[in-house]
């Protein structure tokens, strides 16, 4: 079989990074994490800090975070006799902002900060107050806007101290990417796309790719990518995820995230016999619908969900055929990949009964093979509860779903009953 080359082609610039190792070397050092997310364009940056703090009020500037789009941004120390009284943005002028500082018996305070006298926290409001750090609950200002942050901490001694600074970046984003050929057996090649449009790059950072639908408050907008070089040092090697609540959390090791680039980390590769099935998959309301071709074969790797290209092997080379979708596929489990309508099947879905309050459905399915040769369809219905009664026993149930395999020979018409409900 012919070596395949994943070509990532751009009007400006033509990027190829192929990443074979993972350099443990780096991992020991790494001082910056960051988690990307495969349901939202945004990265969670962790970055431990070693400040030099004297006894007191301090006010550290946070220079990294300068130019970055951020939407929120927050310091934990790492070190006992660290406490953290607030944040500013740089835009601001820290003495003559508007701040609020709430208290430990409840009490809050608003007004402009005037700094500080006497190791005290200054601020101007409905009075003039001079407030004891150690009575500080929160400390915060009325806008953190700005390129940059300042951190307001109080150390009970002088010294050398760790924090730990989190802050979101809108734009970063991972994906997944395969190319499945068809030959003689299904060859499957995943790549990790790492898309960084911002200004900001992250060095020797611990990366973490997250799947799942993560909820965030905001939405964010995914700026125009940029393609430039991404670095010819950076090798690594996805590791096999693990289950964190309801996502998947893959570690790809230490790697350089570039400025304003796109970097493709081949993930995985895998060779195996497949079986030609036929795909109908029908929901809770009536109609015909078509029945797509598809292969299926088990996979010995996890799979995130991504974009699937098609290739069918000739004489003549490999002829792209179309594209489909992997969703997330655990190790050991089957995957099933659509390639095209098949005209010669025919599918309907009947709803037979429905409960007022949508609660109960009784289905009938009915299929029809109009061509010469034999053919075993996959019935997918899309379904909530549990079925309660089936004509057929089904291949496979889930909460979102019910699957029926059903071999229809040529000319043959079949029916498949059953309910479900709650």
């Amino acid at each position: 079989m012919r070596k395949r080359f994943f070509p990532l082609v751009v009007s400006l610039v033509v990027i190829v990074l192929v990443a074979l190792s993972f350099q443990g070397e780096k991992a020991s050092t790494s001082d910056v994490t960051v988690a990307l997310y495969s349901s939202a364009s945004v990265g969670i940056v962790e970055r431990t800090l070693e400040v030099e703090l004297k006894a007191g009020i301090n006010e550290v500037p946070l220079k990294e975070l300068s130019g970055l789009n951020l939407a929120e941004v927050s310091i934990r120390p790492l070190d006992d006799g660290v406490s953290v009284m607030g944040l500013f943005g740089s835009g601001e002028s820290k003495v003559g902002s508007d701040v609020e500082v709430g208290l430990k018996n409840g009490e809050v305070i608003a007004g402009k900060y005037l700094g500080t006298r006497d190791g005290k926290i200054a601020v101007e409001g409905d009075g003039y107050y001079l407030i004891n750090p150690n009575e500080v609950a929160y400390f915060k200002t009325k806008d953190l806007g700005g390129s940059s942050v300042y951190a307001v901490l109080r150390s009970e001694k002088a010294g050398k101290f760790r924090v730990s600074v989190t802050y979101r970046v809108s734009g970063i984003s991972w994906e997944s990417r395969y190319r499945l050929y068809i030959g003689d057996q299904a060859e499957l090649r995943g790549y990790v796309v790492i898309k960084n449009p911002t200004d900001r790059e992250f060095s020797d950072a611990k990366v973490l790719l997250v799947a799942g639908d993560v909820s965030f408050y905001s939405t964010y907008t995914q700026p125009r990518n940029l393609y430039e070089k991404a670095g010819d040092t950076s090798e690594v090697t996805v590791g096999s995820p693990e289950k964190v609540e309801a996502f998947y959390l893959y570690r790809l090791g230490v790697a350089d995230i570039k400025a304003g680039s796109t970097m493709v980390y081949p993930y995985v590769e895998l060779r195996a016999p497949f079986e030609r099935e036929y795909l109908y998959e029908s929901w809770a309301y009536g109609g015909e619908r078509p029945v797509y071709e598809s292969i299926s074969f088990k996979t010995d790797k996890v799979l995130p969900a991504g974009t699937v290209e098609i290739f069918k092997e000739t004489r003549d080379g490999e002829l792209f055929i179309g594209e489909s979708r992997i969703g997330h596929t655990p190790k050991g489990d089957t995957v099933r990949i659509g390639i095209g309508r098949d005209y010669e099947l025919k599918g309907t879905t009947t709803v037979l009964e429905r409960s007022n309050d949508g609660k109960h459905y009784k289905i009938r399915i009915t299929l029809q093979n109009f061509g010469n040769e034999t053919k075993t369809v996959i019935v997918r219905h899309h379904k909530w509860g549990k079925v309660t009664y089936a004509s057929l026993q089904p291949l496979d149930e889930t909460a979102d779903y019910v699957e029926f395999s059903v071999t229809l020979k040529p000319g043959e018409k079949r029916e498949i009953t059953f309910e479900y409900g709650s």
